[in-house]
């Protein structure tokens, strides 16, 4: 009986032992396949994922390929119609050292009504679900470049400028080392030209006979102006170079600033015959813009050089001036003895009133009253007449229509109508 209890005990515990053996089995198949579903579950989760980050990364890629585009696309219209603002002048233009100048002041204009303002999120739609972009990146520049200096003559200006280039009027040889070599050199048409006196405006570096070199003045250009003399100095040592005379010097400024908007001031040192030589020579100038032939700003001399002051002769500029360029034309003369007096929102003083009987410009404008350099007053208003009167010549219109500025500027006038012109102010204080 004991044997068979035993037995009976042994054959349960085999049975059981299957079972739990079977049990283990059952659970570790199923955790098997459990485990193969998971992992597969997880790699079409993991795949989904991918999938989706990569269809989220092309819809980006897509999403910036517009705003790039808009963005090109906007900066396209600036190349095409203003990539910038070149003033051709003399100290006329580049103004008395520490005051304003009115190129810094047509900057100041540029920017603040139309550059700084730019904002491409407002043309582009769903502009807020950009929300990582910045879009401060994407702006725009117009740059207004000064090449104003000294007292110089409107061939000097024309010389530097690459017009009527500057040629050599005595043979000399430029030496095989760097050492300066004096050079004598005028006009094409032989006229005198005195660069460098004020500065280098875009003489250097210069290129003659195929050398590149840099011109410098010999003695102070304040001892004026007749009996200066320059000197020739190479970058490099090479061959001894012997250059005839009429070889023309290639000044740095001559293929420079071609497309931009040609802003002329000339003529208020010399050298023109007559009001029509004075046309002729702003016309030479003229032709070098490249870009936009119709779109340019002359500005006429207030005084006439050989003389104090010779009213026939500035006025016959004005007509001629006026007949030849239009509305592009701006008589200084003129404006500051006129509505100047307005827009500065100044009541002529005592001493005044005799210099507009005399059509002169008044001693309000002017640096001192025996003085001819303008005073920052003058070149403010200058300055901003320039903008303005681009502004009412249409020259800005395609870039405020694309670049959506128009809009903008409503939107900035409608909150505080002083807004521009506080900033204006601040700048040029």
């Amino acid at each position: 009986m004991w044997e068979d209890t035993s037995k009976r005990r042994k054959i349960w515990n085999v049975f059981l032992v299957i079972l739990i053996l079977i049990v283990i089995a059952g659970i570790a198949y199923f955790g098997m396949r459990l485990r193969k579903q998971t992992e597969a579950h997880d790699k079409e989760l993991s795949e989904a994922y991918v999938q989706q980050q990569q269809q989220q990364a092309e819809a980006r890629q897509e999403s910036m390929a517009v705003v790039d585009a808009e963005y090109e696309k906007d900066l396209k219209t600036v190349a095409e119609y203003m990539p910038g603002i070149v003033c051709w002048g003399d100290n006329t233009t580049a103004a008395v050292s520490g005051l304003l100048n009115y190129p810094y002041v047509l900057q100041t204009y540029i920017n603040t009504y139309l550059c700084d303002i730019y904002d491409l999120s407002s043309s582009i739609e769903n502009a807020t679900d950009y929300s990582r972009l910045d879009w401060k990146k994407y702006n725009v520049n117009i740059p207004v470049v000064n090449m104003a200096s000294g007292r110089e003559s409107s061939y000097t200006i024309m010389g530097r400028a690459g017009v009527d280039p500057y040629i050599v009027s005595k043979e000399f040889t430029i030496p095989a080392g760097t050492e300066p070599v004096e050079i004598s050199f005028t006009s094409s048409e032989g006229a005198i030209v005195t660069p460098l006196t004020g500065g280098d405006a875009g003489v250097n570096n210069v290129v003659i006979a195929g050398v590149e070199g840099k011109l410098s003045l010999n003695q102070d250009g304040s001892s004026y102006y007749r009996n200066l003399s320059y000197s020739f100095t190479r970058l490099e040592p090479g061959s001894e170079v012997v250059v005839p005379a009429e070889t023309v010097i290639k000044t740095a400024s001559e293929d420079l600033y071609k497309d931009y908007i040609h802003v002329i001031f000339i003529g208020m040192y010399g050298e023109y015959k007559d009001a029509d030589d004075l046309v002729r020579q702003v016309s030479a100038l003229l032709e070098r813009q490249t870009q936009n032939p119709d779109r340019f700003i002359i500005l006429g001399p207030y005084i006439h050089y050989y003389s104090t002051y010779s009213s026939s002769m500035v006025e016959a500029v004005d007509d001629a001036m006026l007949a030849a360029f239009g509305n592009r034309y701006i008589s200084i003369r003129k404006y500051l003895v006129g509505d100047g007096y307005i827009d500065a929102g100044k009541t002529p003083t005592y001493d005044d009133q005799y210099y507009i009987t005399q059509e002169m410009v008044p001693p309000s404008f002017k640096v001192s009253s025996n003085s001819q350099e303008l005073n920052s007053l003058a070149h403010r208003l200058i300055g901003k007449l320039i903008f303005t009167r681009m502004d009412n010549l249409g020259y800005f219109d395609e870039i405020k229509e694309e670049l959506n500025l128009t809009e903008t500027t409503k939107e900035i006038l409608k909150d505080d109508p002083q807004y521009f012109e506080s900033i204006i102010k601040n700048i040029l204080k």
